[in-house]
């Protein structure tokens, strides 16, 4: 048996770009149907959890606690795929990768404050600066994935 030829997939900058957008769609059709299904209110689960927390000294049930991080993980899982495309197609030989990594996360910023300003004229409206900066840290997390990409060779056996 030889040497097994080992395929490249090369995806050119414009596809990149594309599913970017498809992918910023996506997340704006997502909010807009979700806008105000997952909790309702004018606060925030996780600074309730907090405020109660320092106001009476008490400890939180495991229930509690993964009740109020659920809306900053989903927030964070949601942006990973957004931050790694933002990255890759950002990220090139011309310009420091601090930089890139730098403009990712502040245009994860600025798309999630802009989400966040648009569901203030949505009918049912919840948000929080809270949901913003885990949207941020969701792309900064994405962009690490598009960072170590460049590091990993997958190899599927047949």
């Amino acid at each position: 048996m030889g040497k097994r030829e080992v395929r490249t997939v090369v995806v050119r900058k414009r596809m990149t770009v594309v599913l970017l957008v498809l992918t910023s769609a996506a997340i704006c059709a997502l909010l807009y149907y979700l806008a105000g299904k997952a909790y309702a209110g004018t606060s925030h689960p996780a600074g309730d959890l907090l405020g109660r927390i320092v106001r009476g000294g008490t400890t939180p049930s495991r229930g509690a606690l993964l009740a109020a991080l659920m809306p900053i993980i989903a927030n964070m899982l949601l942006f990973i795929p957004w931050g790694f495309l933002m990255f890759v197609a950002l990220d090139s030989p011309a310009r420091p990768r601090s930089h890139a990594y730098l403009f990712t996360f502040l245009a994860g910023l600025l798309f999630a404050v802009a989400m966040s300003v648009w569901q203030v004229f949505l009918p049912t409206r919840v948000t929080s600066p809270i949901d913003a900066l885990a949207n941020a840290a969701g792309a900064l997390a994405g962009a690490m994935g598009g960072h170590l990409r460049k590091q990993v060779r997958v190899q599927f056996e047949y």
